[in-house]
């Protein structure tokens, strides 16, 4: 059979075998060992771009120095993450995998000791380090469906019969890139399918929880009754849910969380010298900066949950189920500063305000009551206003 025929061919079956895979380690290590063969290549890396912002050595093959690290027998992995920034915010160009991932384009290189020497140190100081000596490369990025790159597959000194180290073949690049599609495609069909099974089990696990609860409340309402209830609860002038639905809701989240021994924290958070704002700008400004109040807390409270409202005049409240108390103060400070660093637009005014928050925690017990975690998170409040404003306490 025809040299080109056969690879394409055997590209095809290593296609349908990736497709089947459902171990990613052996998918990974599959993709390079494929890639390596199909192309003579002595050495190659397979990189994944991780959540730090890098590129991760999944596995490595290196056949002249011995190097098998990664995948799903290899040795752990010992060479450090490749940073895809530098400290400044630009990005990192000094690597070859990294410049690939950045520029989304196969880079190729028949001797890459023949580029400038203020180019791509990192690839110098690595065979400097090992004793290798790079020569061609072929590093193709990996591109999920929406054109992103996901990864990085690299190649490393083509070698002829002889074993001679040469250039990369002209085959060798729409081969690889072939394959890197087809990796990135089985990559990402992996995570997904790990994604979906994640959210499969965290379903059934809500749903087991709140099926009682859902029962009731579809034997209780119907489709119109809560379109009325849903309007009724709304604050006319910040969006929010009104005192009403705040009452009742913490009434429900507090039996619940009673009984299945979680932790609710509360803040309380206040608009400091707000009757200045009033009195300045006018009641209409001091609508519009309870306003952008209300849609700052919004952005930041993210967690379905979480429930935010009114709590009266220019007082807020957030009921934050399943939160620790020390995660809820951090919280707390990121809504202060985000607050305070805002500027709220009225008529031809910016209007700058700063907040005082109260934040108090508890897991609910029989001994307890809604109100008094109330009273301790208003009491927290006072505190704050008391330091001076602009202030969390506890």
């Amino acid at each position: 059979m025809n040299p080109e025929i056969e690879s394409y061919q055997r590209l095809i079956d290593i296609g349908r075998a990736l497709s089947a895979e459902s171990n990613l380690e052996r998918l990974l290590e599959r993709i390079l060992r494929e890639a390596k063969n199909i192309t003579r290549a002595d050495a190659g890396s397979l990189y994944i771009k991780t959540d730090r912002d890098t590129l991760a050595f999944a596995i490595v093959l290196n056949d002249s120095l011995g190097l098998y690290q990664g995948g799903t027998e290899g040795d752990p992995i010992t060479f450090p993450e490749l940073p895809l920034r530098h400290r400044d915010g630009a990005k990192n160009m000094a690597s070859v995998a990294t410049r690939s991932l950045h520029l989304g384009a196969t880079i190729y290189f028949a001797d890459v000791y023949e580029t400038p020497e203020d180019e791509l140190q990192e690839r110098r100081v690595f065979d400097k380090m090992t004793g290798y000596c790079s020569r061609s490369f072929l590093t193709v990025p990996l591109k999920n469906v929406h054109m992103e790159s996901i990864g990085v597959l690299q190649l490393l000194n083509a070698t002829d019969l002889h074993g001679n180290v040469v250039e990369f073949s002209e085959n060798a690049r729409p081969l690889s890139e072939a394959m890197a599609s087809q990796a990135a495609v089985a990559m990402e069909y992996r995570r997904l399918l790990d994604d979906q099974a994640m959210l499969k089990r965290q379903l059934e696990r809500e749903v087991d929880e709140r099926t009682e609860e859902l029962r009731n409340a579809l034997f209780k309402l119907s489709e119109a009754h809560v379109v009325m209830k849903d309007l009724t609860t709304i604050d006319a002038v910040t969006g929010l849910r009104n005192r009403r639905f705040f009452d009742d809701t913490l009434q429900q989240e507090w039996r619940r969380a009673e009984r299945q021994k979680y932790p609710i924290a509360l803040l309380m958070l206040d608009i400091d010298h707000f009757k200045k704002v009033n009195d300045t700008y006018g009641h209409l400004a001091g609508d519009i900066c309870l306003e952008g109040v209300a849609r700052c807390m919004a952005e930041l409270f993210k967690r379905p949950s979480d429930v935010l409202a009114r709590f009266g005049g220019e007082e807020f409240v957030a009921i934050m189920p399943y939160m620790e108390h020390e995660r809820a103060l951090e919280f707390a400070e990121r809504v202060r500063a985000t607050i305070g660093e805002t500027s709220f637009s009225a008529d031809s005014s910016l209007i700058n305000v700063t907040v005082s928050i109260g934040v108090a925690t508890t897991v609910p017990d029989n001994c307890s009551c809604p109100r008094q975690l109330i009273a301790e998170a208003d009491a927290a409040m006072y505190e704050a206003k008391a330091a001076g404003r602009n202030k969390v306490r506890d």
